[in-house]
């Protein structure tokens, strides 16, 4: 069974600054009525994923569900079997050739569009963008062939239901801006500003009202760390151990 997953760890700014970091996606938060019993999102490591490959009258919603629900993904890939639309690749080859890189910012585009709500707890955004690294970490799954991969993203989000060509425009204006900022003291080799923190009256609370924030995650397995630019990839492998006490 297709079980493995693409772990989405993010952080979230409005207009007035940053609101959570290092949070987990869940896909409740992209529509709590259609996906709350999909825990995570679904991944396909060695076959290139494309809108291409998938039944013409399919729609976005259909296609999500697919990388949600295990039953329907196995079905998907036994149908490309069928129709023999891929070989049988190792992850090795996978990264070397992109399809990691492809798969990964495939479903990035498919879930997170310009426009989406998003929802951190019961408060409603819509998103404006996102941002990704185009850096990756597999993790070996034990008894499984396929590794589960993880990425770190930043969005830009608008409080509220909807997005007007203003608040789209603002927060474009402030993402250039901050990156121009950026830009600027990485030249001069000094460390970035600490980016400003929205008021707690704007931040998402959980039912108990206490700021946003997940347990550290331990990690206990040797990972790969991949940069993906425009076909050159770089990997550095690296070993965690447990913490002792």
């Amino acid at each position: 069974m297709s079980n493995n997953i693409l772990k989405v760890t993010f952080d979230a700014s409005t207009i007035n600054g940053a609101i959570v970091k290092d949070m987990r996606y869940s896909p409740i938060m992209s529509n709590p009525a259609l996906y709350s019993l999909f825990p995570n999102i679904l991944f396909i490591p060695s076959i290139k994923i494309t809108k291409e490959v998938f039944d013409p009258g399919l729609g976005d919603d259909d296609i999500k569900k697919i990388f949600l629900s295990s039953a329907q993904l196995d079905n998907f890939i036994t149908r490309l079997q069928e129709k023999k639309m891929y070989k049988p690749i190792t992850i090795a080859d996978a990264r070397e050739k992109g399809i990691i890189y492809n798969n990964i910012k495939f479903l990035l585009d498919l879930f997170f569009k310009k426009g989406d709500s998003f929802f951190i707890y019961q408060k409603q955004y819509v998103i404006n963008s996102y941002n990704w690294n185009n850096k990756y970490v597999i993790t070996p799954v034990p008894g499984q062939k396929s590794p589960n991969v993880e990425i770190n993203i930043q969005f830009v989000l608008h409080e509220g239901s909807e997005l007007s060509f203003i608040d789209s425009t603002r927060l474009t204006c402030m993402q250039k801006r901050e990156s121009i900022v950026n830009d600027y003291y990485y030249l001069v080799g000094l460390d970035k500003p600490v980016g400003k923190t929205a008021p707690f009256s704007e931040r998402p609370t959980d039912t108990f009202s206490k700021p946003i924030q997940n347990p550290p995650v331990k990690k206990t397995v040797t990972t790969t760390t991949t940069t993906y630019t425009g076909g050159k990839r770089t990997g550095n492998r690296r070993r965690t151990k447990k913490n002792r006490k």
